[in-house]
């Protein structure tokens, strides 16, 4: 059940915060926050890709000790946390501030 929690947790946090900046309409805002969503992929691509690796030479150790599941949703939940800092400081580096 805590697995659930944590998982809705995540998804209710992505679809948040609105971004505004004072001047700018909906589709330069779409339009930006696109550009940052697809640079956060290209870093947490790389991340997940270290991860795999990672899963691929000690999964079966984690697997054996039971804590395979665990160490998937730490990754999981690590390049998600990265993937929100990288859209929060590049919309903030053009101007933009989460809507209160």
């Amino acid at each position: 059940m805590p697995i659930l929690v944590v998982l809705g947790s995540i998804a209710a946090c992505s679809a948040r915060p609105q971004w505004v900046k004072p001047g700018v309409n909906a589709d330069a805002v779409r339009d930006d926050l696109a550009e940052c969503n697809a640079l956060a992929d290209t870093a947490v691509s790389r991340d997940a890709s270290i991860d795999n690796d990672i899963l691929a030479t000690r999964g079966g150790d984690w697997q054996r000790t039971g804590t395979l599941g665990t160490k998937k949703m730490t990754f999981a939940m690590q390049d998600h946390g990265r993937a929100r800092d990288i859209i929060q400081s590049c919309m903030a580096a053009k101007g933009y501030a989460p809507r209160s």
